[in-house]
């Protein structure tokens, strides 16, 4: 009984330790990749793999995503804030091949951009926040499937805030306050999508 109480706590703390293992491991290419933007122009960020060759490549990862929202700050600079697929995870088993089961769950990459008057980014923060996720299970060497699939609904910009870190590893807040006035100019040659504001 001891002996399989040590067991079964040694699994849960080697899934455990591989979770934090790979949460380090997608929040370091999260930084990785997100910190290509600093110093370049917003709008070259903002159209990252967004090119009809881009897309036709498809390489959906090379890309910031769409635009969330912006927010004006009281500074003069503007907080663009971007989402995109990033880490997915595959799992599966099969019973002799009478019935399997496979789950395939994806994170989200949150880019957020503080850009300057002049429509350069500079600073950046990330994060993540759970995607899209399916769960099949098949019978009979996959001649029944049943699956069923989640999708991350929309959150509340505030959610999505509280999930990143500036590039020296703070909340956003450190960028400064919001404007009192609604809605924000993009930099020359940008133009938003439709978004909420805060």
């Amino acid at each position: 009984m001891r002996l399989s109480v040590v067991a079964s706590l040694a699994i849960v703390l080697a899934f455990s330790g591989c979770s934090s293992v790979a949460e380090k491991a997608e929040g370091a290419a999260n930084r990785s990749f997100t910190s290509y933007a600093l110093g370049r122009s917003y709008a070259q960020v903002a159209g990252l793999g967004q090119s009809p060759m881009d897309q036709l490549a498809g390489n959906d990862r090379a890309t910031f995503g769409p635009m969330l929202g912006s927010t004006q700050l009281a500074n003069g600079m503007t907080i663009y804030r971007h989402m995109a697929p990033a880490a997915r995870t595959e799992t599966g088993s099969s019973f002799g091949g009478l019935v399997g089961r496979e789950s395939v769950s994806t994170n989200n990459r949150l880019s957020y951009f503080l850009v300057g008057p002049d429509g350069i980014v500079k600073d950046w923060a990330t994060g993540s926040v759970q995607g899209a996720t399916s769960d099949c299970v098949t019978y009979i060497g996959g001649i029944i499937n049943r699956c069923s699939d989640t999708a991350q609904l929309q959150a509340a910009l505030s959610f999505y805030d509280s999930r990143v870190l500036t590039k020296d590893g703070q909340p956003i807040t450190v960028w400064g306050a919001p404007t009192l006035a609604a809605g924000t100019v993009a930099p020359a040659g940008v133009t938003p999508t439709a978004a909420p504001s805060q």
